[in-house]
């Protein structure tokens, strides 16, 4: 809280000449999640919701526990109908191979990809997804009465904290074998789902059995989904979704994130931005 407090006196303190924490990467990596926030803010839209896929690691273990049906049949009519611009080899979406597996193997595959720390119980105990879901609440302004240990004390993983993942791994693979049998037989699939809800405040993390259909399912792994319910987006909610994971996302969006900063920053006198080809330069 003293960070936060900190960063808030230097983000207004001196007007104009205050400081810009560039929050955008903190958020779903290379996704404009915090960009997408700002803009339906500053246009007058109100924000009730925020919910979604906010965990890459995550997003990849549950698809490998429980993938959608006909999952294939999805990749099959990407490839066929895009004329070349779907790839399922691209480097920034990790494909999911073979037959559903048991969470530890999951989570194996997951550090292979590097798609968590070597020691996953930061991913596992929810620790990661309470900072991005803290960082969102800072911007919709609910975050008073939250800090990332008191998201944890009510949103319990079943990765209990201080434990050893080799240690809880078996009793884990029971755990999670059971709760998609669970969901399958409701015509589900458990996803790691995450939320605030401006009105109460209240956030949330929590493994949610979705309906085979929904995006939450659909969405591939390694991939995150964040939904934008508002004023304006309140039946069909504002979408964001797509890989937010490896060097090239995360680095693109710093980029864009300073671009966006430099664009407010240099005026007729002093320069402009320009683009050449892909690029973008200051002329």
């Amino acid at each position: 809280k003293e960070l936060r407090q900190a960063i808030r006196f230097a983000e207004t303190a001196y007007g104009k000449q205050s400081a810009q924490y560039l929050r955008e990467v903190t958020v779903g990596g290379g996704l404009p999640v915090i960009s997408t926030l700002r803009d339906l803010l500053n246009s007058g839209d109100s924000i009730r919701r925020v919910d979604g896929i906010l965990s890459v690691s995550w997003s990849y273990i549950m698809h490998r526990l429980a993938p959608p049906s006909a999952v294939s049949n999805i990749v099959d009519f990407d490839e066929e109908s895009t004329s070349g611009a779907y790839s399922p080899r691209h480097s920034m979406s990790p494909k999911s191979h073979g037959d559903p597996c048991l969470f530890s193997a999951a989570v194996k595959e997951a550090i292979g990809l590097s798609l968590m720390e070597e020691d996953p119980m930061k991913d596992l105990t929810f620790e990661y997804t309470a900072k991005c879901l803290l960082v969102l609440a800072i911007e919709l302004g609910v975050d008073k009465d939250h800090d990332v240990e008191s998201i944890l004390q009510t949103n319990l993983s079943p990765a209990e904290q201080g434990k050893v993942f080799e240690d809880i791994a078996p009793s884990l693979d029971t755990l999670m074998a059971e709760r998609v049998a669970q969901a399958a037989a409701r015509g589900c699939v458990p996803r790691h789902i995450s939320s605030i809800d401006v009105k109460s405040g209240e956030i949330e993390i929590k493994i949610v059995d979705v309906p085979n259909s929904h995006i939450f399912a659909t969405t591939p792994p390694s991939n995150e989904c964040v939904r934008f319910f508002t004023a304006r987006h309140r039946r069909f909610p504002l979408i964001v979704q797509g890989p937010s994971a490896g060097v090239d996302s995360t680095a693109s969006a710093l980029l864009a994130e300073l671009l966006h900063l430099m664009r407010t920053k240099v005026g007729p006198r002093s320069g402009t931005l320009s683009r050449t080809g892909s690029s973008a330069v200051l002329a």
